[in-house]
């Protein structure tokens, strides 16, 4: 017997010496994820990427059609290409479901998060053979590796007529939801969208990530394709006009050199002397002075070619039928507002601004798509943000004192308007916001302040001074006022949304330019 109790002494001792496993926080987090997939998607598990450890589920195969063209690489795979762009729609979710990221205007207005001055179209980003996590990596090693599928999986009833194969490369028109892990997701940040596309909720640091990836195209320069989209509005429109409303912004800073900006030729014969002169010009930045509210030439080409689908950025506002609505009613605003500013002389007599003189400017500054990013006219702000706001002001500007307050398409464009005049100009990303953009952003300002009814306060004395001589009359008379102690504490929280401005995005600006004294 002691000899069976000493045996069961020595393996318990040995037993506790047996230590348990240990795991770094990444590896029990990926421990965590499978046993998610494994009690609520099972299916996925041969879906399993062991680049990067995630789990996909495909929602739409993709473009196998279109073929490549020019700049346009089509259909053809994301990962065949060397260096390439894509536009991607993304919708990020918890394991719970609740919606931490957005682009999708609908999903931002069940979230209750919508804004106005949001604009909710695909974002463009680099997504080259170098690796280069400007996006989400996650979403990277999914565009630039084979996705397997297990046959269990493409055998199934819901993804018969969606799966093409075990292997899925990402291309046009390619929809998917990953399932992954922080170590590819937002990581120790969390959540990190802002200006209207983040969720009703924000995602915690460290956390598996859901996210929805819907590609809606691939393109090898973002440069050549907002140039190409500029160039072609154009042509277009004068061709439409019968003759050159656009005109494009002569070099005149340096005939001999090439400046840091695009620049293109043209020869002109000198009739006096019959000798050529080559004329300079900058590349993809053009004005007009032909520019009128309503005109023929003024309306913009809406649909986008790297936006597919996209044809009217304010067709879910709920409060204009269409684009021609509210195209109609912010000619009717501009014309009122400044019809009585326009001086009647022709518009050859009208003084032109040039580069030493100032002028006070009123704009209104929009996507090609037709949406409203900026402006400084009030009622232009109620139409387009619905924002009720009063005080606004024109903008001193001169190329003087102002070059490095405002883009350089202002600086190139400017000077070549005229007073009392309407004008226009239209810029690729070069002279505008370039490779950067502007980060979309919500910030929020609080204010208090505190209210004394003194109407009450003068009763009260009043009551007090005169209670002997007649206190029923006083007394009812601040009791009306509710009382001498009503005091109020306000405060107040204002939101702040910036619009983002895409990485390569073009721009186009109304301005309305006012008379000199």
């Amino acid at each position: 017997m002691k000899i069976i109790f000493s045996l069961i002494i020595s393996l318990l001792a040995l037993s506790s010496c047996v230590k348990e496993p240990e795991y770094s926080g990444d590896e029990m987090e990926g421990r965590a994820l499978r046993a998610w997939i494994k009690k609520n998607r099972p299916e996925l598990l041969g879906n399993y990427q062991q680049e990067g450890g995630y789990y996909v589920d495909v929602l739409a195969w993709g473009d196998t059609q279109t073929a490549a063209e020019g700049n346009d690489f089509g259909s053809a795979p994301i990962m065949e290409q060397d260096t390439c762009w894509i536009y991607y729609n993304i919708n990020g979710y918890d394991l719970d479901g609740n919606l931490c990221t957005t682009r999708d205007e609908i999903l931002a207005r069940m979230q209750a998060t919508y804004s106005d001055r949001t604009h909710y179209v695909p974002y463009a980003n680099f997504c080259g053979e170098n690796e280069f996590y400007a996006i989400v990596e996650g979403t990277y090693l999914a565009a630039r590796n084979k996705i397997t599928l297990s046959k269990e999986y493409i055998a199934r009833e819901d993804k018969k007529d969606i799966c093409k194969g075990t292997e899925l490369i990402m291309r046009k028109g390619t929809k998917v939801r990953l399932y992954m892990t922080s170590t590819i997701g937002y990581g120790s940040s969390g959540s990190s969208s802002d200006g209207g596309y983040e969720g009703q909720y924000s995602l915690d640091t460290n956390v598996p990530l859901i996210l929805d990836m819907e590609i809606t195209r691939v393109v090898k320069n973002p440069s050549e394709t907002e140039l190409d989209m500029v160039n072609t509005l154009v042509k277009n429109s004068n061709e439409k006009s019968g003759e050159a409303v656009w005109l494009q912004v002569e070099n005149k800073e340096d005939k001999d050199s090439d400046s840091d900006e695009d620049i293109t030729t043209d020869k002109e014969t000198d009739t006096s002397d019959n000798n050529k002169e080559e004329k300079k010009y900058y590349e993809g930045i053009y004005y007009s002075t032909a520019f009128k509210p309503n005109s023929e030439f003024a309306h913009l080409q809406y649909a986008r070619p790297d936006m597919v689908g996209l044809d009217n950025p304010y067709k879910d506002s709920q409060r204009y039928a269409d684009m021609a609505e509210f195209d109609k009613k912010l000619w009717e605003i501009l014309d009122k507002k400044f019809e009585k500013k326009i001086n009647k002389t022709s518009d050859e007599d009208a003084k032109v601004i040039g580069e030493d003189n100032a002028a006070m400017i009123w704009y209104v500054g929009r996507f090609l798509d037709g949406y409203i990013f900026d402006t400084n006219i009030d009622e232009v702000k109620e139409l387009a943000f619905n924002e009720k706001e009063t005080g606004g002001s024109a903008i001193s500007y001169s190329v003087s004192s102002n070059k490095e307050d405002y883009i350089n398409a202002w600086a190139h464009c400017i000077p070549n308007l005229r007073y009392a005049r309407w004008g226009a100009f239209i810029t690729t990303s070069g002279y505008a916001y370039g490779t950067n953009g502007v980060s979309a952003s919500t910030s929020t300002s609080s204010s208090s302040y505190s209210y004394y009814n003194m109407m009450n306060y003068y009763n009260y004395y009043n009551s007090m001074s005169s209670y002997y001589y007649n206190p029923y009359g006083y007394y009812n008379y601040y009791n009306y006022y509710g009382g001498y102690n009503n005091y109020y504490n306000y405060d107040e929280t204002t939101t702040t949304i910036e619009t983002e401005i895409m990485p390569y995005t073009p721009l186009v600006f109304y301005v309305f330019i006012e008379p000199t004294e």
